[in-house]
């Protein structure tokens, strides 16, 4: 929520050290209220963001800590080389993390992780019969031998 024009002359009269009732009777809020508004105008968090940078430019310093420079690094022409051939170097996804999962230089959490991802390419998921192919294996063997059995299935011998 952006901060209202009231909400601006509240944080800078509690910069310049009125107290929160003053402060909120100064941006325009009644005085019946001021009270109350002033202390819930003080625990907004945009507000006391507010403050606080009021405070800052106030005194002349800087709110976050300056960074360190640093130096850029010399960029080499990536033409000339050659580039690394990688053992990991591969336009087969699978292959790729096959080759992770081998590798034993890299840590145990990434080589679970690319073995469950090559899972399903390499082995495929066994699933339980359905209803339909239930049915008819049932059938199949009813027909083998007993009351319902076929013509041809008694004519084997």
């Amino acid at each position: 929520m952006a901060l209202s024009e009231k909400m601006k002359k509240f944080a800078q009269a509690v910069v310049d050290g009125l107290s929160n009732k003053e402060a909120a009777i100064s941006a325009g809020y009644a005085e019946k209220t001021a009270s109350q508004q002033g202390s819930k105008l003080r625990k907004d968090p945009e507000i006391s963001v507010y403050i606080e940078k009021l405070k800052a430019d106030k005194e002349g310093r800087n709110l976050t800590a300056e960074k360190p420079k640093v130096k850029p690094r010399e960029t080499s022409s990536y033409e000339d080389e050659d580039p690394l051939e990688d053992q990991f170097t591969t336009n087969d996804p699978l292959e790729f993390l096959i080759n992770v999962m081998k590798n034993g230089g890299n840590e145990m959490m990434l080589r679970v992780n690319a073995a469950r991802a090559a899972l399903p390419y390499v082995h495929g998921k066994v699933a339980e019969k359905g209803k339909k192919e239930t049915k008819a294996d049932e059938a199949k063997k009813a027909t083998q031998g007993g009351k319902f059995g076929t013509l041809g299935s008694q004519l084997r011998s």
